[in-house]
């Protein structure tokens, strides 16, 4: 299933941005024109100049982006809240891949404890075929012990679609707010020898979405509609769409997204017990069909803020017991 990411095919525009502009040294300016080139479309992301950027996009760019100068502009504005001010380069460099030209620079953010990379991808004409923001260090390399003693939020056999900490087994793992986060279907998806054509007729639809543990109802969204299977919202204001944050305190927040229009049934400020219902399993935002999108975050705000690494605790994966793991793209899991 597609998650919630409108944007994640643009290779990995993760989270970051920053407003400053770094004093350059006279050796660096006297470079070559890809050098420069590439400096000037950075400075043209980092101050809002967005417009320049837009017309010399690849169709499948645009495509990327949401189809709409509004789906970049997103994700510029994601930027500057998360990343703050660039306020070192620590490297940059330009190199050939094919026929196109790449620019490459790693700084130091206000906002990011570690540096980001910023990277673009020129085609021969000069439209930019490829562009990213990330962290320098990989989702791989992260070490992080969740607080919150956390179930899996349904009952059955359920499979996971992404999960992991690469990209090849994780499409969210090119988005900082969701580098770790899960997309998940009922097993018995499998098993249905019908066409797949209303959500309806798809196992995960309407399945009880419930607390992985207690906490406080911090957001919520109940209003956006379910999606014709394979026709996706890709309005980035409701990305996720209908959704149920809970603060489990400690600084960790449960993101449970794509729920059925109408079928929240809690309130912010509700205090939820571990196993409580909080809403059914739909297919609404930037979803092509019904499944659970679970993220693990350190603010309410869904793809705002850090995505945190999420073990759950006492479940069967593949038919072995897991005491405490995350999950993996192409597991089979259910709770003990």
């Amino acid at each position: 299933m597609r998650g919630h990411n409108s944007i994640a095919g643009l290779a990995v525009m993760l989270l970051f941005g920053c407003v400053g502009w770094p004093n350059l040294s006279p050796s660096q300016r006297e470079v070559g024109v890809s050098m420069l080139e590439g400096r000037e479309l950075t400075r043209a992301f980092f101050q809002g100049n967005l417009e320049s950027l837009w017309v010399r996009m690849t169709p499948e760019m645009r495509d990327a982006a949401g189809g709409s100068l509004g789906g970049l502009r997103s994700f510029r504005e994601k930027v500057a809240e998360l990343a703050g001010d660039e306020v070192k380069v620590l490297d940059e460099a330009v190199s050939r891949d094919g026929e196109r030209d790449v620019y490459r620079r790693t700084s130091v953010f206000t906002k990011m404890t570690g540096p980001l990379v910023v990277q673009w991808a020129l085609d021969i004409d000069g439209t930019i075929a490829d562009f990213f923001v990330r962290p320098a260090e990989s989702a791989e390399s992260v070490v992080y012990q969740a607080k919150t003693k956390l179930h899996l939020p349904f009952d059955g056999e359920w499979y996971v679609t992404a999960g992991g900490r690469t990209v090849e087994q994780n499409h969210h793992s090119v988005d900082y707010s969701n580098r770790f986060a899960y997309d998940l279907v009922s097993a018995e998806e499998f098993d249905r020898p019908v066409a797949l054509t209303r959500n309806e007729y798809f196992a995960t639809w309407g399945i009880p979405i419930l607390a992985p543990a207690s906490g406080t109802v911090a957001e919520l969204r109940d209003t956006v509609p379910d999606n014709v299977p394979n026709e996706i919202n890709d309005d980035p204001s409701v990305r996720i769409g209908n959704f149920v944050s809970i603060d489990h305190g400690n600084g960790e927040f449960s993101v449970l997204g794509h729920l059925q229009k109408g079928s929240v049934r809690v309130v912010v400020g509700d205090r939820i017990r571990l196993g409580e219902t909080v809403g059914l399993a739909g297919n609404s935002g930037n979803s092509n069909g019904p499944h659970l999108h679970y993220n693990l975050q350190d603010r309410a705000e869904p793809n705002r803020g850090k995505g945190l690494p999420a073990q759950f605790v006492d479940f069967i994966a593949d038919g072995q017991f897991v005491s405490s793991g995350e999950l993996v793209q192409g597991q089979r899991i259910r709770s003990e």
